[in-house]
């Protein structure tokens, strides 16, 4: 019986890759690199008297695409909501675990997760809110004559 090599035994292979991250903070990018080294050293090292069906292959790969089609798109989706919150009040809760309320006035994007907000505060200070943490959105009120 032959065996296939951990992913712990390919930690080399996979420095200095780049790509968007996903809400558990590991690389797509890297998860689909192992995928397809895990693939490949299956293939390598399958019985060549019992070959497996290739069309089982092809299934996984559509299905891997199919995920990362859907993570990207939730990633599009969320930076489109954050910038749309532009100009508006929010409420959350801060990374401090204190509520806060203020006006948005910007989105910070990382590749690292969901955009963050940049809130200003009642005093005129500006907080960053994760957009996870927002629990309510509502429309900023022009000055009074």
């Amino acid at each position: 019986m032959t065996t296939i090599p951990g992913v712990s035994d390919m930690s080399g292979a996979n420095t200095g890759t780049t790509g968007t991250s996903n809400a558990s903070g590991l690389n797509q990018l890297d998860n689909s690199q192992t995928f397809l080294q895990l693939l490949v050293a299956q293939l390598e090292n399958q019985d060549p008297t019992n070959p497996t069906d290739p069309t089982s292959f092809m299934t996984e790969i559509a299905q891997l695409t199919a995920v990362q089609s859907q993570t990207s798109l939730s990633a599009e989706e969320q930076t489109v909501a954050a910038d749309s919150m532009i100009g508006l009040t929010v409420t959350g809760e801060a990374s401090s675990g204190a509520s806060l309320t203020g006006q948005v006035t910007g989105v910070l994007l990382s590749q690292s997760g969901a955009p963050t907000l940049e809130v200003q505060d009642g005093s005129g200070q500006s907080q960053n809110l994760a957009l996870t943490s927002v629990t309510s959105v509502t429309e900023t009120s022009p000055p009074g004559p």
